[in-house]
């Protein structure tokens, strides 16, 4: 009886300890950092070819690092050409145009094309996936270790909802101009049309990629980029039952957060204080503002420049970086400013103050502590880099 109490605590220990394929969600705000759904998100699954997304990432990193084009040949090695379905049958031998074999991924999920890919990049697929592991550490993925460019079975190969969208981020945030290939409905190649897995492209609301996948292991996964009211999502679904009843979960997945943006949007409007009209930046050497010519260049970086000293009694302006249905996503926004002006910010205080009203609670995020004009140039800065941002005048205690 021990031996078996033993046998079957030993049995429960090595299943925990492995790869737990099954249901899990992610949807995130990719700007704002807010988590819009999170259901098993962190428990390790097979990612099946989601892996692709890591492959292309590399792909797109050595394509803009100069190692090579969009013309360059890639040889199809008999690894390569032996790897099982789904693939284009291309024989060992062979080549294929680099920007083929990126439309072969991200519409066919060819598995040949894959390997040859990470063969030509890195010498050998074993190889590849070391710089793919290395690669997702380095943007974060503390839970996702690689071991093919296909996202074929290997029980080695584990990520989680939360770690693959880190991914589906980094790459539109770092790749933007080389997202297109993900939105392309079909590929023709030697006279065959191969059409994309993503059935969500064209009939979701919103959605302009990014890729499917599926193993037996793993089940039917997808990931994708949707776009709403200026909003950037990406969301993950893994472990999907079939095709179909994935793509429904993501379809309702994301028609949620779309509400939910939607209802924070209008509740932070509601709060929110009129638009200042633009002015022009206040020039900080007083001969240009008398129409004399300087050194200064007009549009020099807050980086790069000092306002002058608030008075004390005039150094309670803030700015105003959004309004969050979560405190977390709050800090998020206002830790990401700091390094863009970390002098500038240095001596503000955070405040994090809650609204509530009919509709909901909504968390918003302040950078206090500076002069009106201040205040007023580091929003246009802020403004100048797709960031949202408004000016916070003193509260009359102030």
């Amino acid at each position: 009886m021990l031996f078996i109490f033993l046998l079957v605590v030993t049995l429960s220990i090595l299943r925990t300890q492995h790869t737990e394929a099954g249901y899990a969600a992610y949807v995130v705000d990719v700007k704002t950092g807010a988590v819009l759904h999170a259901r098993n998100s962190r428990v390790l699954n097979f990612p099946a070819s989601l892996c692709k997304v890591m492959t292309l990432y590399l792909v797109f990193e050595g394509l803009d690092e100069g190692r090579f084009t969009l013309a360059s040949m890639v040889p199809i090695s008999q690894r390569a050409a032996r790897q099982p379905a789904s693939k284009i049958g291309l024989k060992a031998g062979d080549s294929i145009m680099l920007q083929d074999a990126i439309l072969a991924l991200t519409t066919k999920s060819a598995n040949d094309v894959a390997t040859a890919l990470a063969e030509f990049i890195s010498g050998s697929e074993p190889n590849f996936a070391k710089k793919m592991t290395e690669r997702a550490s380095a943007l974060g993925m503390v839970k996702t270790t690689f071991r093919n460019a296909s996202g074929l079975p290997n029980k080695r190969q584990k990520t989680t909802a939360k770690d693959l969208s880190i991914l589906g981020a980094a790459l539109y945030e770092n790749f933007p101009h080389h997202t297109h290939y993900f939105s392309r409905k079909k590929f023709i190649y030697r006279g065959q049309v191969y059409r994309n897995h993503n059935k969500l492209l064209g009939v979701q609301k919103g959605v302009d990629g990014i890729k499917t996948g599926y193993i037996r292991a793993a089940g039917y996964n997808l990931m994708v980029s949707a776009r709403h009211n200026g909003h950037h999502l990406i969301a993950v679904v893994l472990g999907g039952k079939t095709g179909k009843r994935r793509d429904a979960q993501m379809k309702r997945l994301l028609q949620r957060a779309y509400n939910r943006l939607d209802r924070s949007d209008k509740l932070f409007a509601m709060i929110s204080l009129p638009k200042e009209k633009p002015q022009r930046r206040k020039s900080l050497d007083s001969s240009l503002q008398r129409g004399k010519t300087t050194n200064l260049n007009p549009s020099e970086s807050l980086k790069t420049r000092k306002l002058d000293t608030p008075r004390k009694e005039d150094n309670d302006w803030g700015i105003q970086l959004g309004a969050f249905a979560r405190h977390d996503a709050a800090e998020r926004i206002l830790n990401s400013v700091v390094p863009l002006f970390p002098e500038i910010l240095a001596n503000t205080r955070r405040e994090i103050s809650t609204v509530t009203d009919a509709i909901g609670t909504l968390y918003r995020a302040r950078h206090v502590g500076l002069t009106e004009e201040a205040a007023r140039t580091l929003c246009e800065e802020l403004t100048a880099l797709a960031r949202p941002c408004m000016l916070a005048p003193p509260s009359p205690s102030s």
